[in-house]
């Protein structure tokens, strides 16, 4: 009798041990992308960052993101949101040739909920591992940071890549991208999940994506539609809209129409009752993620400053919820 109450004790035992596995291993986690906006811009305006500094820590916070990759971060900006993200740590490299100076692609995540296994910056160039160079008739050096992260609570490793390809050099946004999909194999050991964030300063249906695409999937297409929110362009310049094209309403446009550039053929074309290209706007940046990861939601949070019709920078953040 003893022995059977063992063996039931045990298998009781055991199966609250699978049990406990089986939920932690599908714990969701909040990622996200987010370009700041520079901090030596828009000086004299209601949008230069010392007016809107804490504004946007506030409405990064309201977001509730585990790990997230941020553009344009300047080493003054970086100190600022140190001092207001304790709970999180940072990763990356700013894209000076010391390192420190210029801007960065930084990747902050929750250190109760993470830790860094290893990390690494490289400059989207033709000589990557050299810092402060330009590739490609870029505009300017850039960057492409990245960490393995090891999820305390399950145990599982992910890699959390994030850039800002050059706005000016077509070239040196595709082999810029070419370079970072090559890169990948190496620091993402085979089979770990990737997510990759950053502002790409490119549309969909054009070579840098599409090249990212062949190997991810862009997190706006894998969630429920029902769980997409916000709307579809992710750059504002700044300017305000009352009432925004939603995400949702656009993906039911032709590809080419909802990504067209102005002066592009297809700017002009009327769809779907008369709704021409101004209407979507701009949608340059983006969440990767690798097959096999569940979406679970996507937003594009285009939330003004409170009591304005300001923005917290000229791009707005995206986040998903997303399972491993």
């Amino acid at each position: 009798m003893k022995k059977l109450v063992l063996s039931v004790a045990l298998a009781v035992a055991l199966l609250q041990i699978g049990c406990a596995t089986s939920s932690q291993t599908s714990v969701p986690l909040r990622v996200g992308s987010y370009n700041i906006r520079l901090s030596t811009g828009d000086k004299g305006t209601p949008n230069a960052w010392a007016n809107r500094k804490n504004d946007l820590v506030a409405h990064l916070r309201s977001l509730d993101l585990d790990a997230f990759g941020l553009q344009e971060v300047k080493p003054d900006q970086a100190e600022f949101l140190d001092r207001n993200f304790p709970d999180y740590a940072k990763y990356g490299e700013h894209r000076g040739a010391d390192r420190k100076s210029d801007e960065a692609s930084s990747i902050y995540f929750r250190t109760n909920r993470f830790e860094c296994v290893k990390g690494g910056t490289f400059w989207l160039s033709e000589t990557p591992d050299v810092p402060g160079l330009k590739g490609w008739g870029a505009a300017c050096p850039r960057v492409c940071s990245w960490a393995l992260l090891k999820d305390r609570r399950t145990g599982k490793q992910f890699c959390f890549a994030n850039t800002h390809t050059d706005h000016v050099s077509a070239l040196a946004r595709k082999e810029g991208m070419l370079l970072i999909i090559k890169r990948m194999k190496e620091f993402a050991p085979a089979g770990t999940p990737i997510v990759f964030t950053g502002d790409h300063n490119c549309r969909e249906t054009e070579e840098p994506a599409q090249a990212v695409s062949k190997i991810l999937k862009n997190a706006l297409y894998c969630a429920p539609k029902s769980k997409v929110t916000g709307p579809w362009r992710t750059f504002s310049g700044w300017k305000w809209r009352d009432s925004e094209y939603a995400a949702v309403d656009a993906m039911k446009l032709p590809p080419n129409v909802r990504n067209a550039r102005k002066g592009s053929p297809d700017a002009d074309k009327k769809t779907n009752g008369g709704y021409v290209w101004e209407d979507c706007g701009a949608r340059i940046d983006y969440i990767y993620v690798s097959p096999g990861v569940k979406v679970n939601s996507y937003a594009t949070h285009a939330d003004p400053r409170p009591g304005t019709q300001l923005y917290h920078s000229d791009h707005f953040p995206i986040t998903a919820e997303i399972e491993l």
